[in-house]
């Protein structure tokens, strides 16, 4: 499944969690003031539908891929 990341000003609650899309993990970059979610979506607007149905405040969502250092390529 493809994976995304939204960039949010803010961090949001355990009751938004969205129903047919997968959360995976967040990061917290205190200093910024900024999380980034890890997303898995049929499509980028799949999570930008989950995000506004639940209010949630975004800056972007980014299509992305993971690197294997091991093998030196990107996923799919």
């Amino acid at each position: 499944m493809p994976r995304f990341t939204a960039v949010h000003p803010v961090a949001f609650t355990e009751e938004q969690l969205p129903e047919g899309v997968t959360w995976n993990s967040t990061y917290c970059a205190s200093v910024e003031n900024k999380t980034y979610c890890h997303w898995e979506a049929p499509t980028k607007e799949a999570v930008e539908e989950i995000l506004k149905k639940y209010e949630v405040p975004y800056e972007a969502v980014y299509p992305v891929r993971l690197f294997d250092p091991a093998t030196g390529k990107l996923e799919g």
